[in-house]
């Protein structure tokens, strides 16, 4: 079969030569841009033929650079034939950049080509088409077929029947093939009469890399960057900016031609800046002269505003480029949000950046995020419903002028200039200029008091980086009881099938984290990190199985080569999907500890999903670099809240005076210098060779005492744990523990020993903190309370065991719970104790029992239904696994309370200020759990509480 090969020469079957001079740095002068005048292309013959085979040689080429090089060989021959306008190739190239809709996945297209075959449903090839995931039967010629990839299943079964011997479809009839294609969508006999013409029209190798377009995955191994990168050294940056592939190929036609310095245009969409979720160790990158900006963090969608004067057109995108002008409004002619938010906006053009949330004019709050889109749907006449808001805080574009080398406090004069607030459509984000750790600590109590989302520190110098993260926006969340700081957003793989009643139904969730040390121009890979298997309602996980009708099955021996996963690991998917087709969830979990069960090394502990993130995608998700800076965050994090504690309390003490700061003598702390042993006599053996770290002493013998009675019995005492044999501590020294390598031991035994004259064999009682290996001495030897297997019992003894003995069965019973669960149950619940990690507290304040009948009044029956909604969660809560408590104490993970009570909600909030802070949700959040059988979001159950109610809390 000889194939028309068109413009591009070869020297042996699939092989291009390569012209070394190509790969020579791009260089800017006037020569250069004369030889490459006249960007107009000649006659549209460019081969697809071609192209399908340098997709073939790309995609079966390993290197990245070797794969740049044949790619820039086409795109010189393309230059050299047909002029230097490339679009209608690139679109091929970048088909995930295109803006052309097909609305095909491989089963719509399995059942089209089924039809246009003539193939019947039953028949041996249609089988093959739709069920193109399974390895092939022993029966099938296909048997080299590659699993789960359709288009190379579907070229066999083309290859067959096709009586095509000639390739004649060039590149420009391909693209207008696609529009028909894309104009036909959700039109089946349309399409099929286009894929007749397309049997009859195309070769098979034409086919495959025509299905592999409308998939819009190539998967030849070169990411858009590598591609743009190729292209012009300019392209990956312009892209960035405006997200539109057209306007890149024309603008950069020119490869030797240096623009101007790329930035962002009307009514085209760009990345926004971001804030990093690191906290810093100091405020050094975000002063400007002493001074940087505090603003609140709001939970809504990032959106970029653009806006024309002269003919009153809006645009509006999400963070992904995601054209929402159908929802918010494209011209102020229709009831929407443009509608009410124009007569705002006093400049000629303007882009605003911002979040967009929903607002609820009766309570006066901004709802969560979940629930933005149907107040945008909601098309009723009701004028107190919830309704978008467009919370602005930025303007990077104005009167035809790009702002973003503008410092932020420029930036910030022209929108107060430009754009005035109509409050509950437009709204301007207020901030403070502050310069103190205190004043960071009092925003985040005030954020804390308000129930806001955090807040976002800024460099009041910094410009605007379209795309970037950095230090100049950070942003500072509290933290709650028995999570993390910051939730994690994963991308879901992998599916696990439940027990009993859920036996054919995927319960549990596998997700991984994107590996960040892959190049750029590599294709991705991913790293297994956590299952999930609680936190969705009903509907959610029907979401769940809507996203796997396209998997199969998982094979340890077989990973996709874009997963990370160890191949013996206890936690292993029954099925696994594409990462390109897949969900991103946000997950929540008290922390992040090592395991050797996933990829990473590490895993979540209790990890419980949140939400679906379907405004990200695999691009967007956790990284490797991510976790590690978690990890260290972690770590850190006693610490670092400790400062915002120890801030707290010193915002009492005295200021420095006008004469200026006190010099002090640097030197060691009192606690490090140790005891003078000048003056000691040893006067025994008993602690010779033995060396001590006496870190403090207890209620009756200070840390000065019990140094000098080792010194006296001739033991050695050191003032730092390093080369040191004991630990000595009435307290948990969490610095030494972290290590895991030493046992830290009460004075009580120093004492003991000295008073015996005798080294007391260790045990139990003697211990604050023991290692692993002590443990397992002491359980070789003596039970859990401390009674010995091997020395008779004495009444002290036995008296001593019997304090050790907890009286409470409650608590006992709750431990046991608790260790099944740490063992048994890490990504699921307890069968019947959803609430096992759940300690609340009962906000309830009944009325009086005892009330005269004709006494009770419309307060007096509000009161008791809210105290019987109160007692019946309580029930619930207590049934399914919680502790239920009615003080405020360590520990709360969760403060109930009832939607028609909720006046003390301000002093609660204000009680648990100064530590990790409990979840606020109603009796609903209760009901929903035990309806769902799972923990469900808190944040769709928060006590919808009015802004007046909560500006002004009174002491608790």
């Amino acid at each position: 079969m000889k194939a028309v090969v068109g413009w591009c020469t070869k020297t042996q079957p699939h092989e291009f030569r390569i012209d070394r001079s190509l790969l020579l740095p791009f260089i800017n002068t006037t020569h250069t841009r004369l030889i490459m005048s006249q960007p107009q292309n000649h006659e549209p013959l460019a081969s697809f033929y071609n192209l399908c085979e340098l997709f073939e040689r790309l995609a079966n080429t390993r290197g990245t650079d070797l794969k740049k090089r044949l790619f820039q060989r086409y795109l010189h021959d393309w230059r050299h034939h047909f002029g230097y306008d490339f679009y209608d190739a690139m679109r091929l190239f970048l088909p995930h950049l295109d803006r052309r809709r097909f609305n095909m996945k491989e089963i719509r297209l399995a059942r089209i080509y089924t039809e246009a075959l003539g193939l019947s449903r039953s028949s041996r090839d249609a089988i093959e088409l739709i069920k193109y995931k399974q390895p092939p039967t022993s029966t099938s010629p296909h048997q080299k077929k590659a699993t789960g990839d359709f288009p190379a299943v579907a070229f066999d079964v083309i290859n067959e029947r096709s009586t095509v011997l000639r390739a004649t479809r060039t590149i420009h009839d391909v693209n207008n093939l696609l529009d028909k294609i894309s104009e036909a969508s959700g039109n089946d006999k349309a399409t099929i009469n286009i894929f007749k013409d397309v049997l009859n029209t195309y070769m098979p190798l034409e086919q495959k890399w025509l299905i592999r377009i409308i998939l819009k995955d190539l998967n030849i191994g070169m990411t858009d960057n590598s591609i743009l990168q190729v292209y012009h050294p300019q392209a990956r940056e312009r892209y960035a900016h405006c997200s539109n592939l057209e306007k890149v190929c024309k603008e950069l036609q020119d490869p030797y031609l240096k623009l101007n310095q790329s930035t962002i245009q009307l009514f085209q969409a760009f990345k926004p800046q971001l804030g990093t979720r690191d906290r810093p160790k100091d405020f050094s990158s975000l002063h400007h002269q002493g001074r940087f900006y505090i603003e609140e963090k709001i939970d809504g969608e990032r959106i970029q505003m653009h806006f024309d004067q002269r003919t009153k057109q809006f645009m509006w995108f999400s963070r992904r480029a995601t054209d929402y002008t159908s929802m918010y409004g494209g011209f102020p002619d229709k009831d929407n949000l443009a509608r009410n938010v124009v007569s705002c906006l006093k400049a000629d053009t303007l882009i605003l950046d911002g979040e967009m949330v929903a607002y609820d004019p009766k309570l006066d709050v901004f709802l969560p995020f979940g629930t933005l889109k149907s107040a945008a749907k909601d098309q009723s006449m009701d004028m107190h419903r919830a309704r978008p808001c467009f919370v602005v805080f930025d303007i990077v574009f104005c009167n035809g002028t790009p702002l973003l080398g503008y410092p932020l406090w420029e930036r910030l004069k022209v929108l107060n200039k430009v754009v005035t607030e109509k409050y509950g459509y437009l709204n301007l984000l207020g901030r403070e200029e502050k310069k103190t750790m205190d004043d960071v600590t009092e925003a985040l109590d005030h954020a804390i008091q308000m129930r806001q989302e955090g807040i976002i520190i800024k460099n009041p110098n910094s410009v605007y980086e379209p795309g970037a993260r950095n230090h100049t926006w950070v942003k500072i969340k509290p933290e709650y009881m028995n999570s993390s700081s910051d939730n994690f957003d994963l991308l879901v793989v992998g599916g696990s099938y439940g027990s009993g009643r859920r036996g054919n139904k995927l319960s549990q969730f596998l997700c991984v984290i994107r590996d960040d040390r892959v190049e750029d121009d590599e294709n991705p890979r991913f790293i297994s990190f956590c299952m999930i298997g609680t936190g969705y309602t009903l509907d959610e996980l029907g979401d769940f199985k809507e996203a796997f009708k396209d998997h199969q099955p998982y094979d340890p021996k077989r990973q996709p080569p874009w997963l990370i996963h160890p191949e013996y690991s206890s936690e292993r998917p029954d099925v696994i999907m594409s990462y390109k087709t897949s969900l991103v969830v946000e997950i929540t979990a008290a922390e992040t500890i090592s395991s050797n069960s996933w990829g990473t090394g590490y895993t979540l502990r209790f990890p419980r999903f949140v939400q679906f993130r379907r405004d990200k995608s695999w691009k967007d998700i956790m990284t490797w670099s991510d976790m590690l800076r978690t990890m260290r965050r972690q770590k850190t994090r006693e610490v670092t809240s400790g400062n915002f504690k120890q801030h707290r309390k010193k915002r009492q003490r005295t200021t420095p005076t006008a004469s200026g700061p006190t010099r002090v003598q640097l030197g060691l702390l009192g606690s490090q210098q140790g005891v003078d042993t000048r003056d000691i006599v040893e006067a025994s053996s008993l602690f010779l060779d033995m060396t001590f770290y006496v870190v403090t002493g207890d209620e009756a013998h200070s840390k000065a005492t019990l140094e000098a009675m080792i010194k006296e019995n001739g033991g050695t005492f050191m003032q730092q744990a390093r080369n040191t044999q004991y630990v000595v501590a009435d307290i948990l020294v969490q610095g030494i523990i972290r290590q895991g390598i030493y046992d830290v031991i009460l004075p009580q035994w120093i004492v003991d020993c000295v008073e015996k004259q005798d080294l007391i064999p260790l045990q139990p009682k003697y211990m604050k903190y023991t290692t692993k290996r002590t443990e397992e001495a002491f359980s070789a030897s003596i039970d859990k309370w401390g009674d010995s297997y091997m020395q008779d019992a004495t009444e002290q003894s036995l008296r001593e065991v019997m304090e050790r003995m907890p009286l409470n069965v409650n608590d006992d019973t709750r431990e046991l719970a608790n260790e099944i669960q740490e063992r048994y149950f890490q990504t699921v619940h307890i069968p019947g104790r959803i609430f096992q990690l759940v300690k609340s507290y009962i906000d309830d304040d009944p009325p009086d029992p005892n009330i005269d009948i004709n006494d009770m009044d419309m307060t007096w029956v509000v009161k008791q239904r809210a105290h019987e909604r109160l007692e019946m969660a309580s029930v619930d809560l207590r049934f399914r696994g919680a502790e239920v408590t009615r003080k405020i104490e360590d520990g709360i993970t969760h403060v109930i309370s009832d939607e028609n009570d909720m006046e003390r909600i301000p002093r609660l909030i204000k009680a648990f200020k100064n530590g990790p802070l409990p979840h606020f949700v109603t009796t609903e959040w209760v009901d929903a759990c035990v309806l769902n059988k799972t923990l469900v979001n808190e944040k769709d159950y928060q006590p919808k509480l009015p802004r007046n109610m909560l500006k002004e809390p009174t002491t608790p």
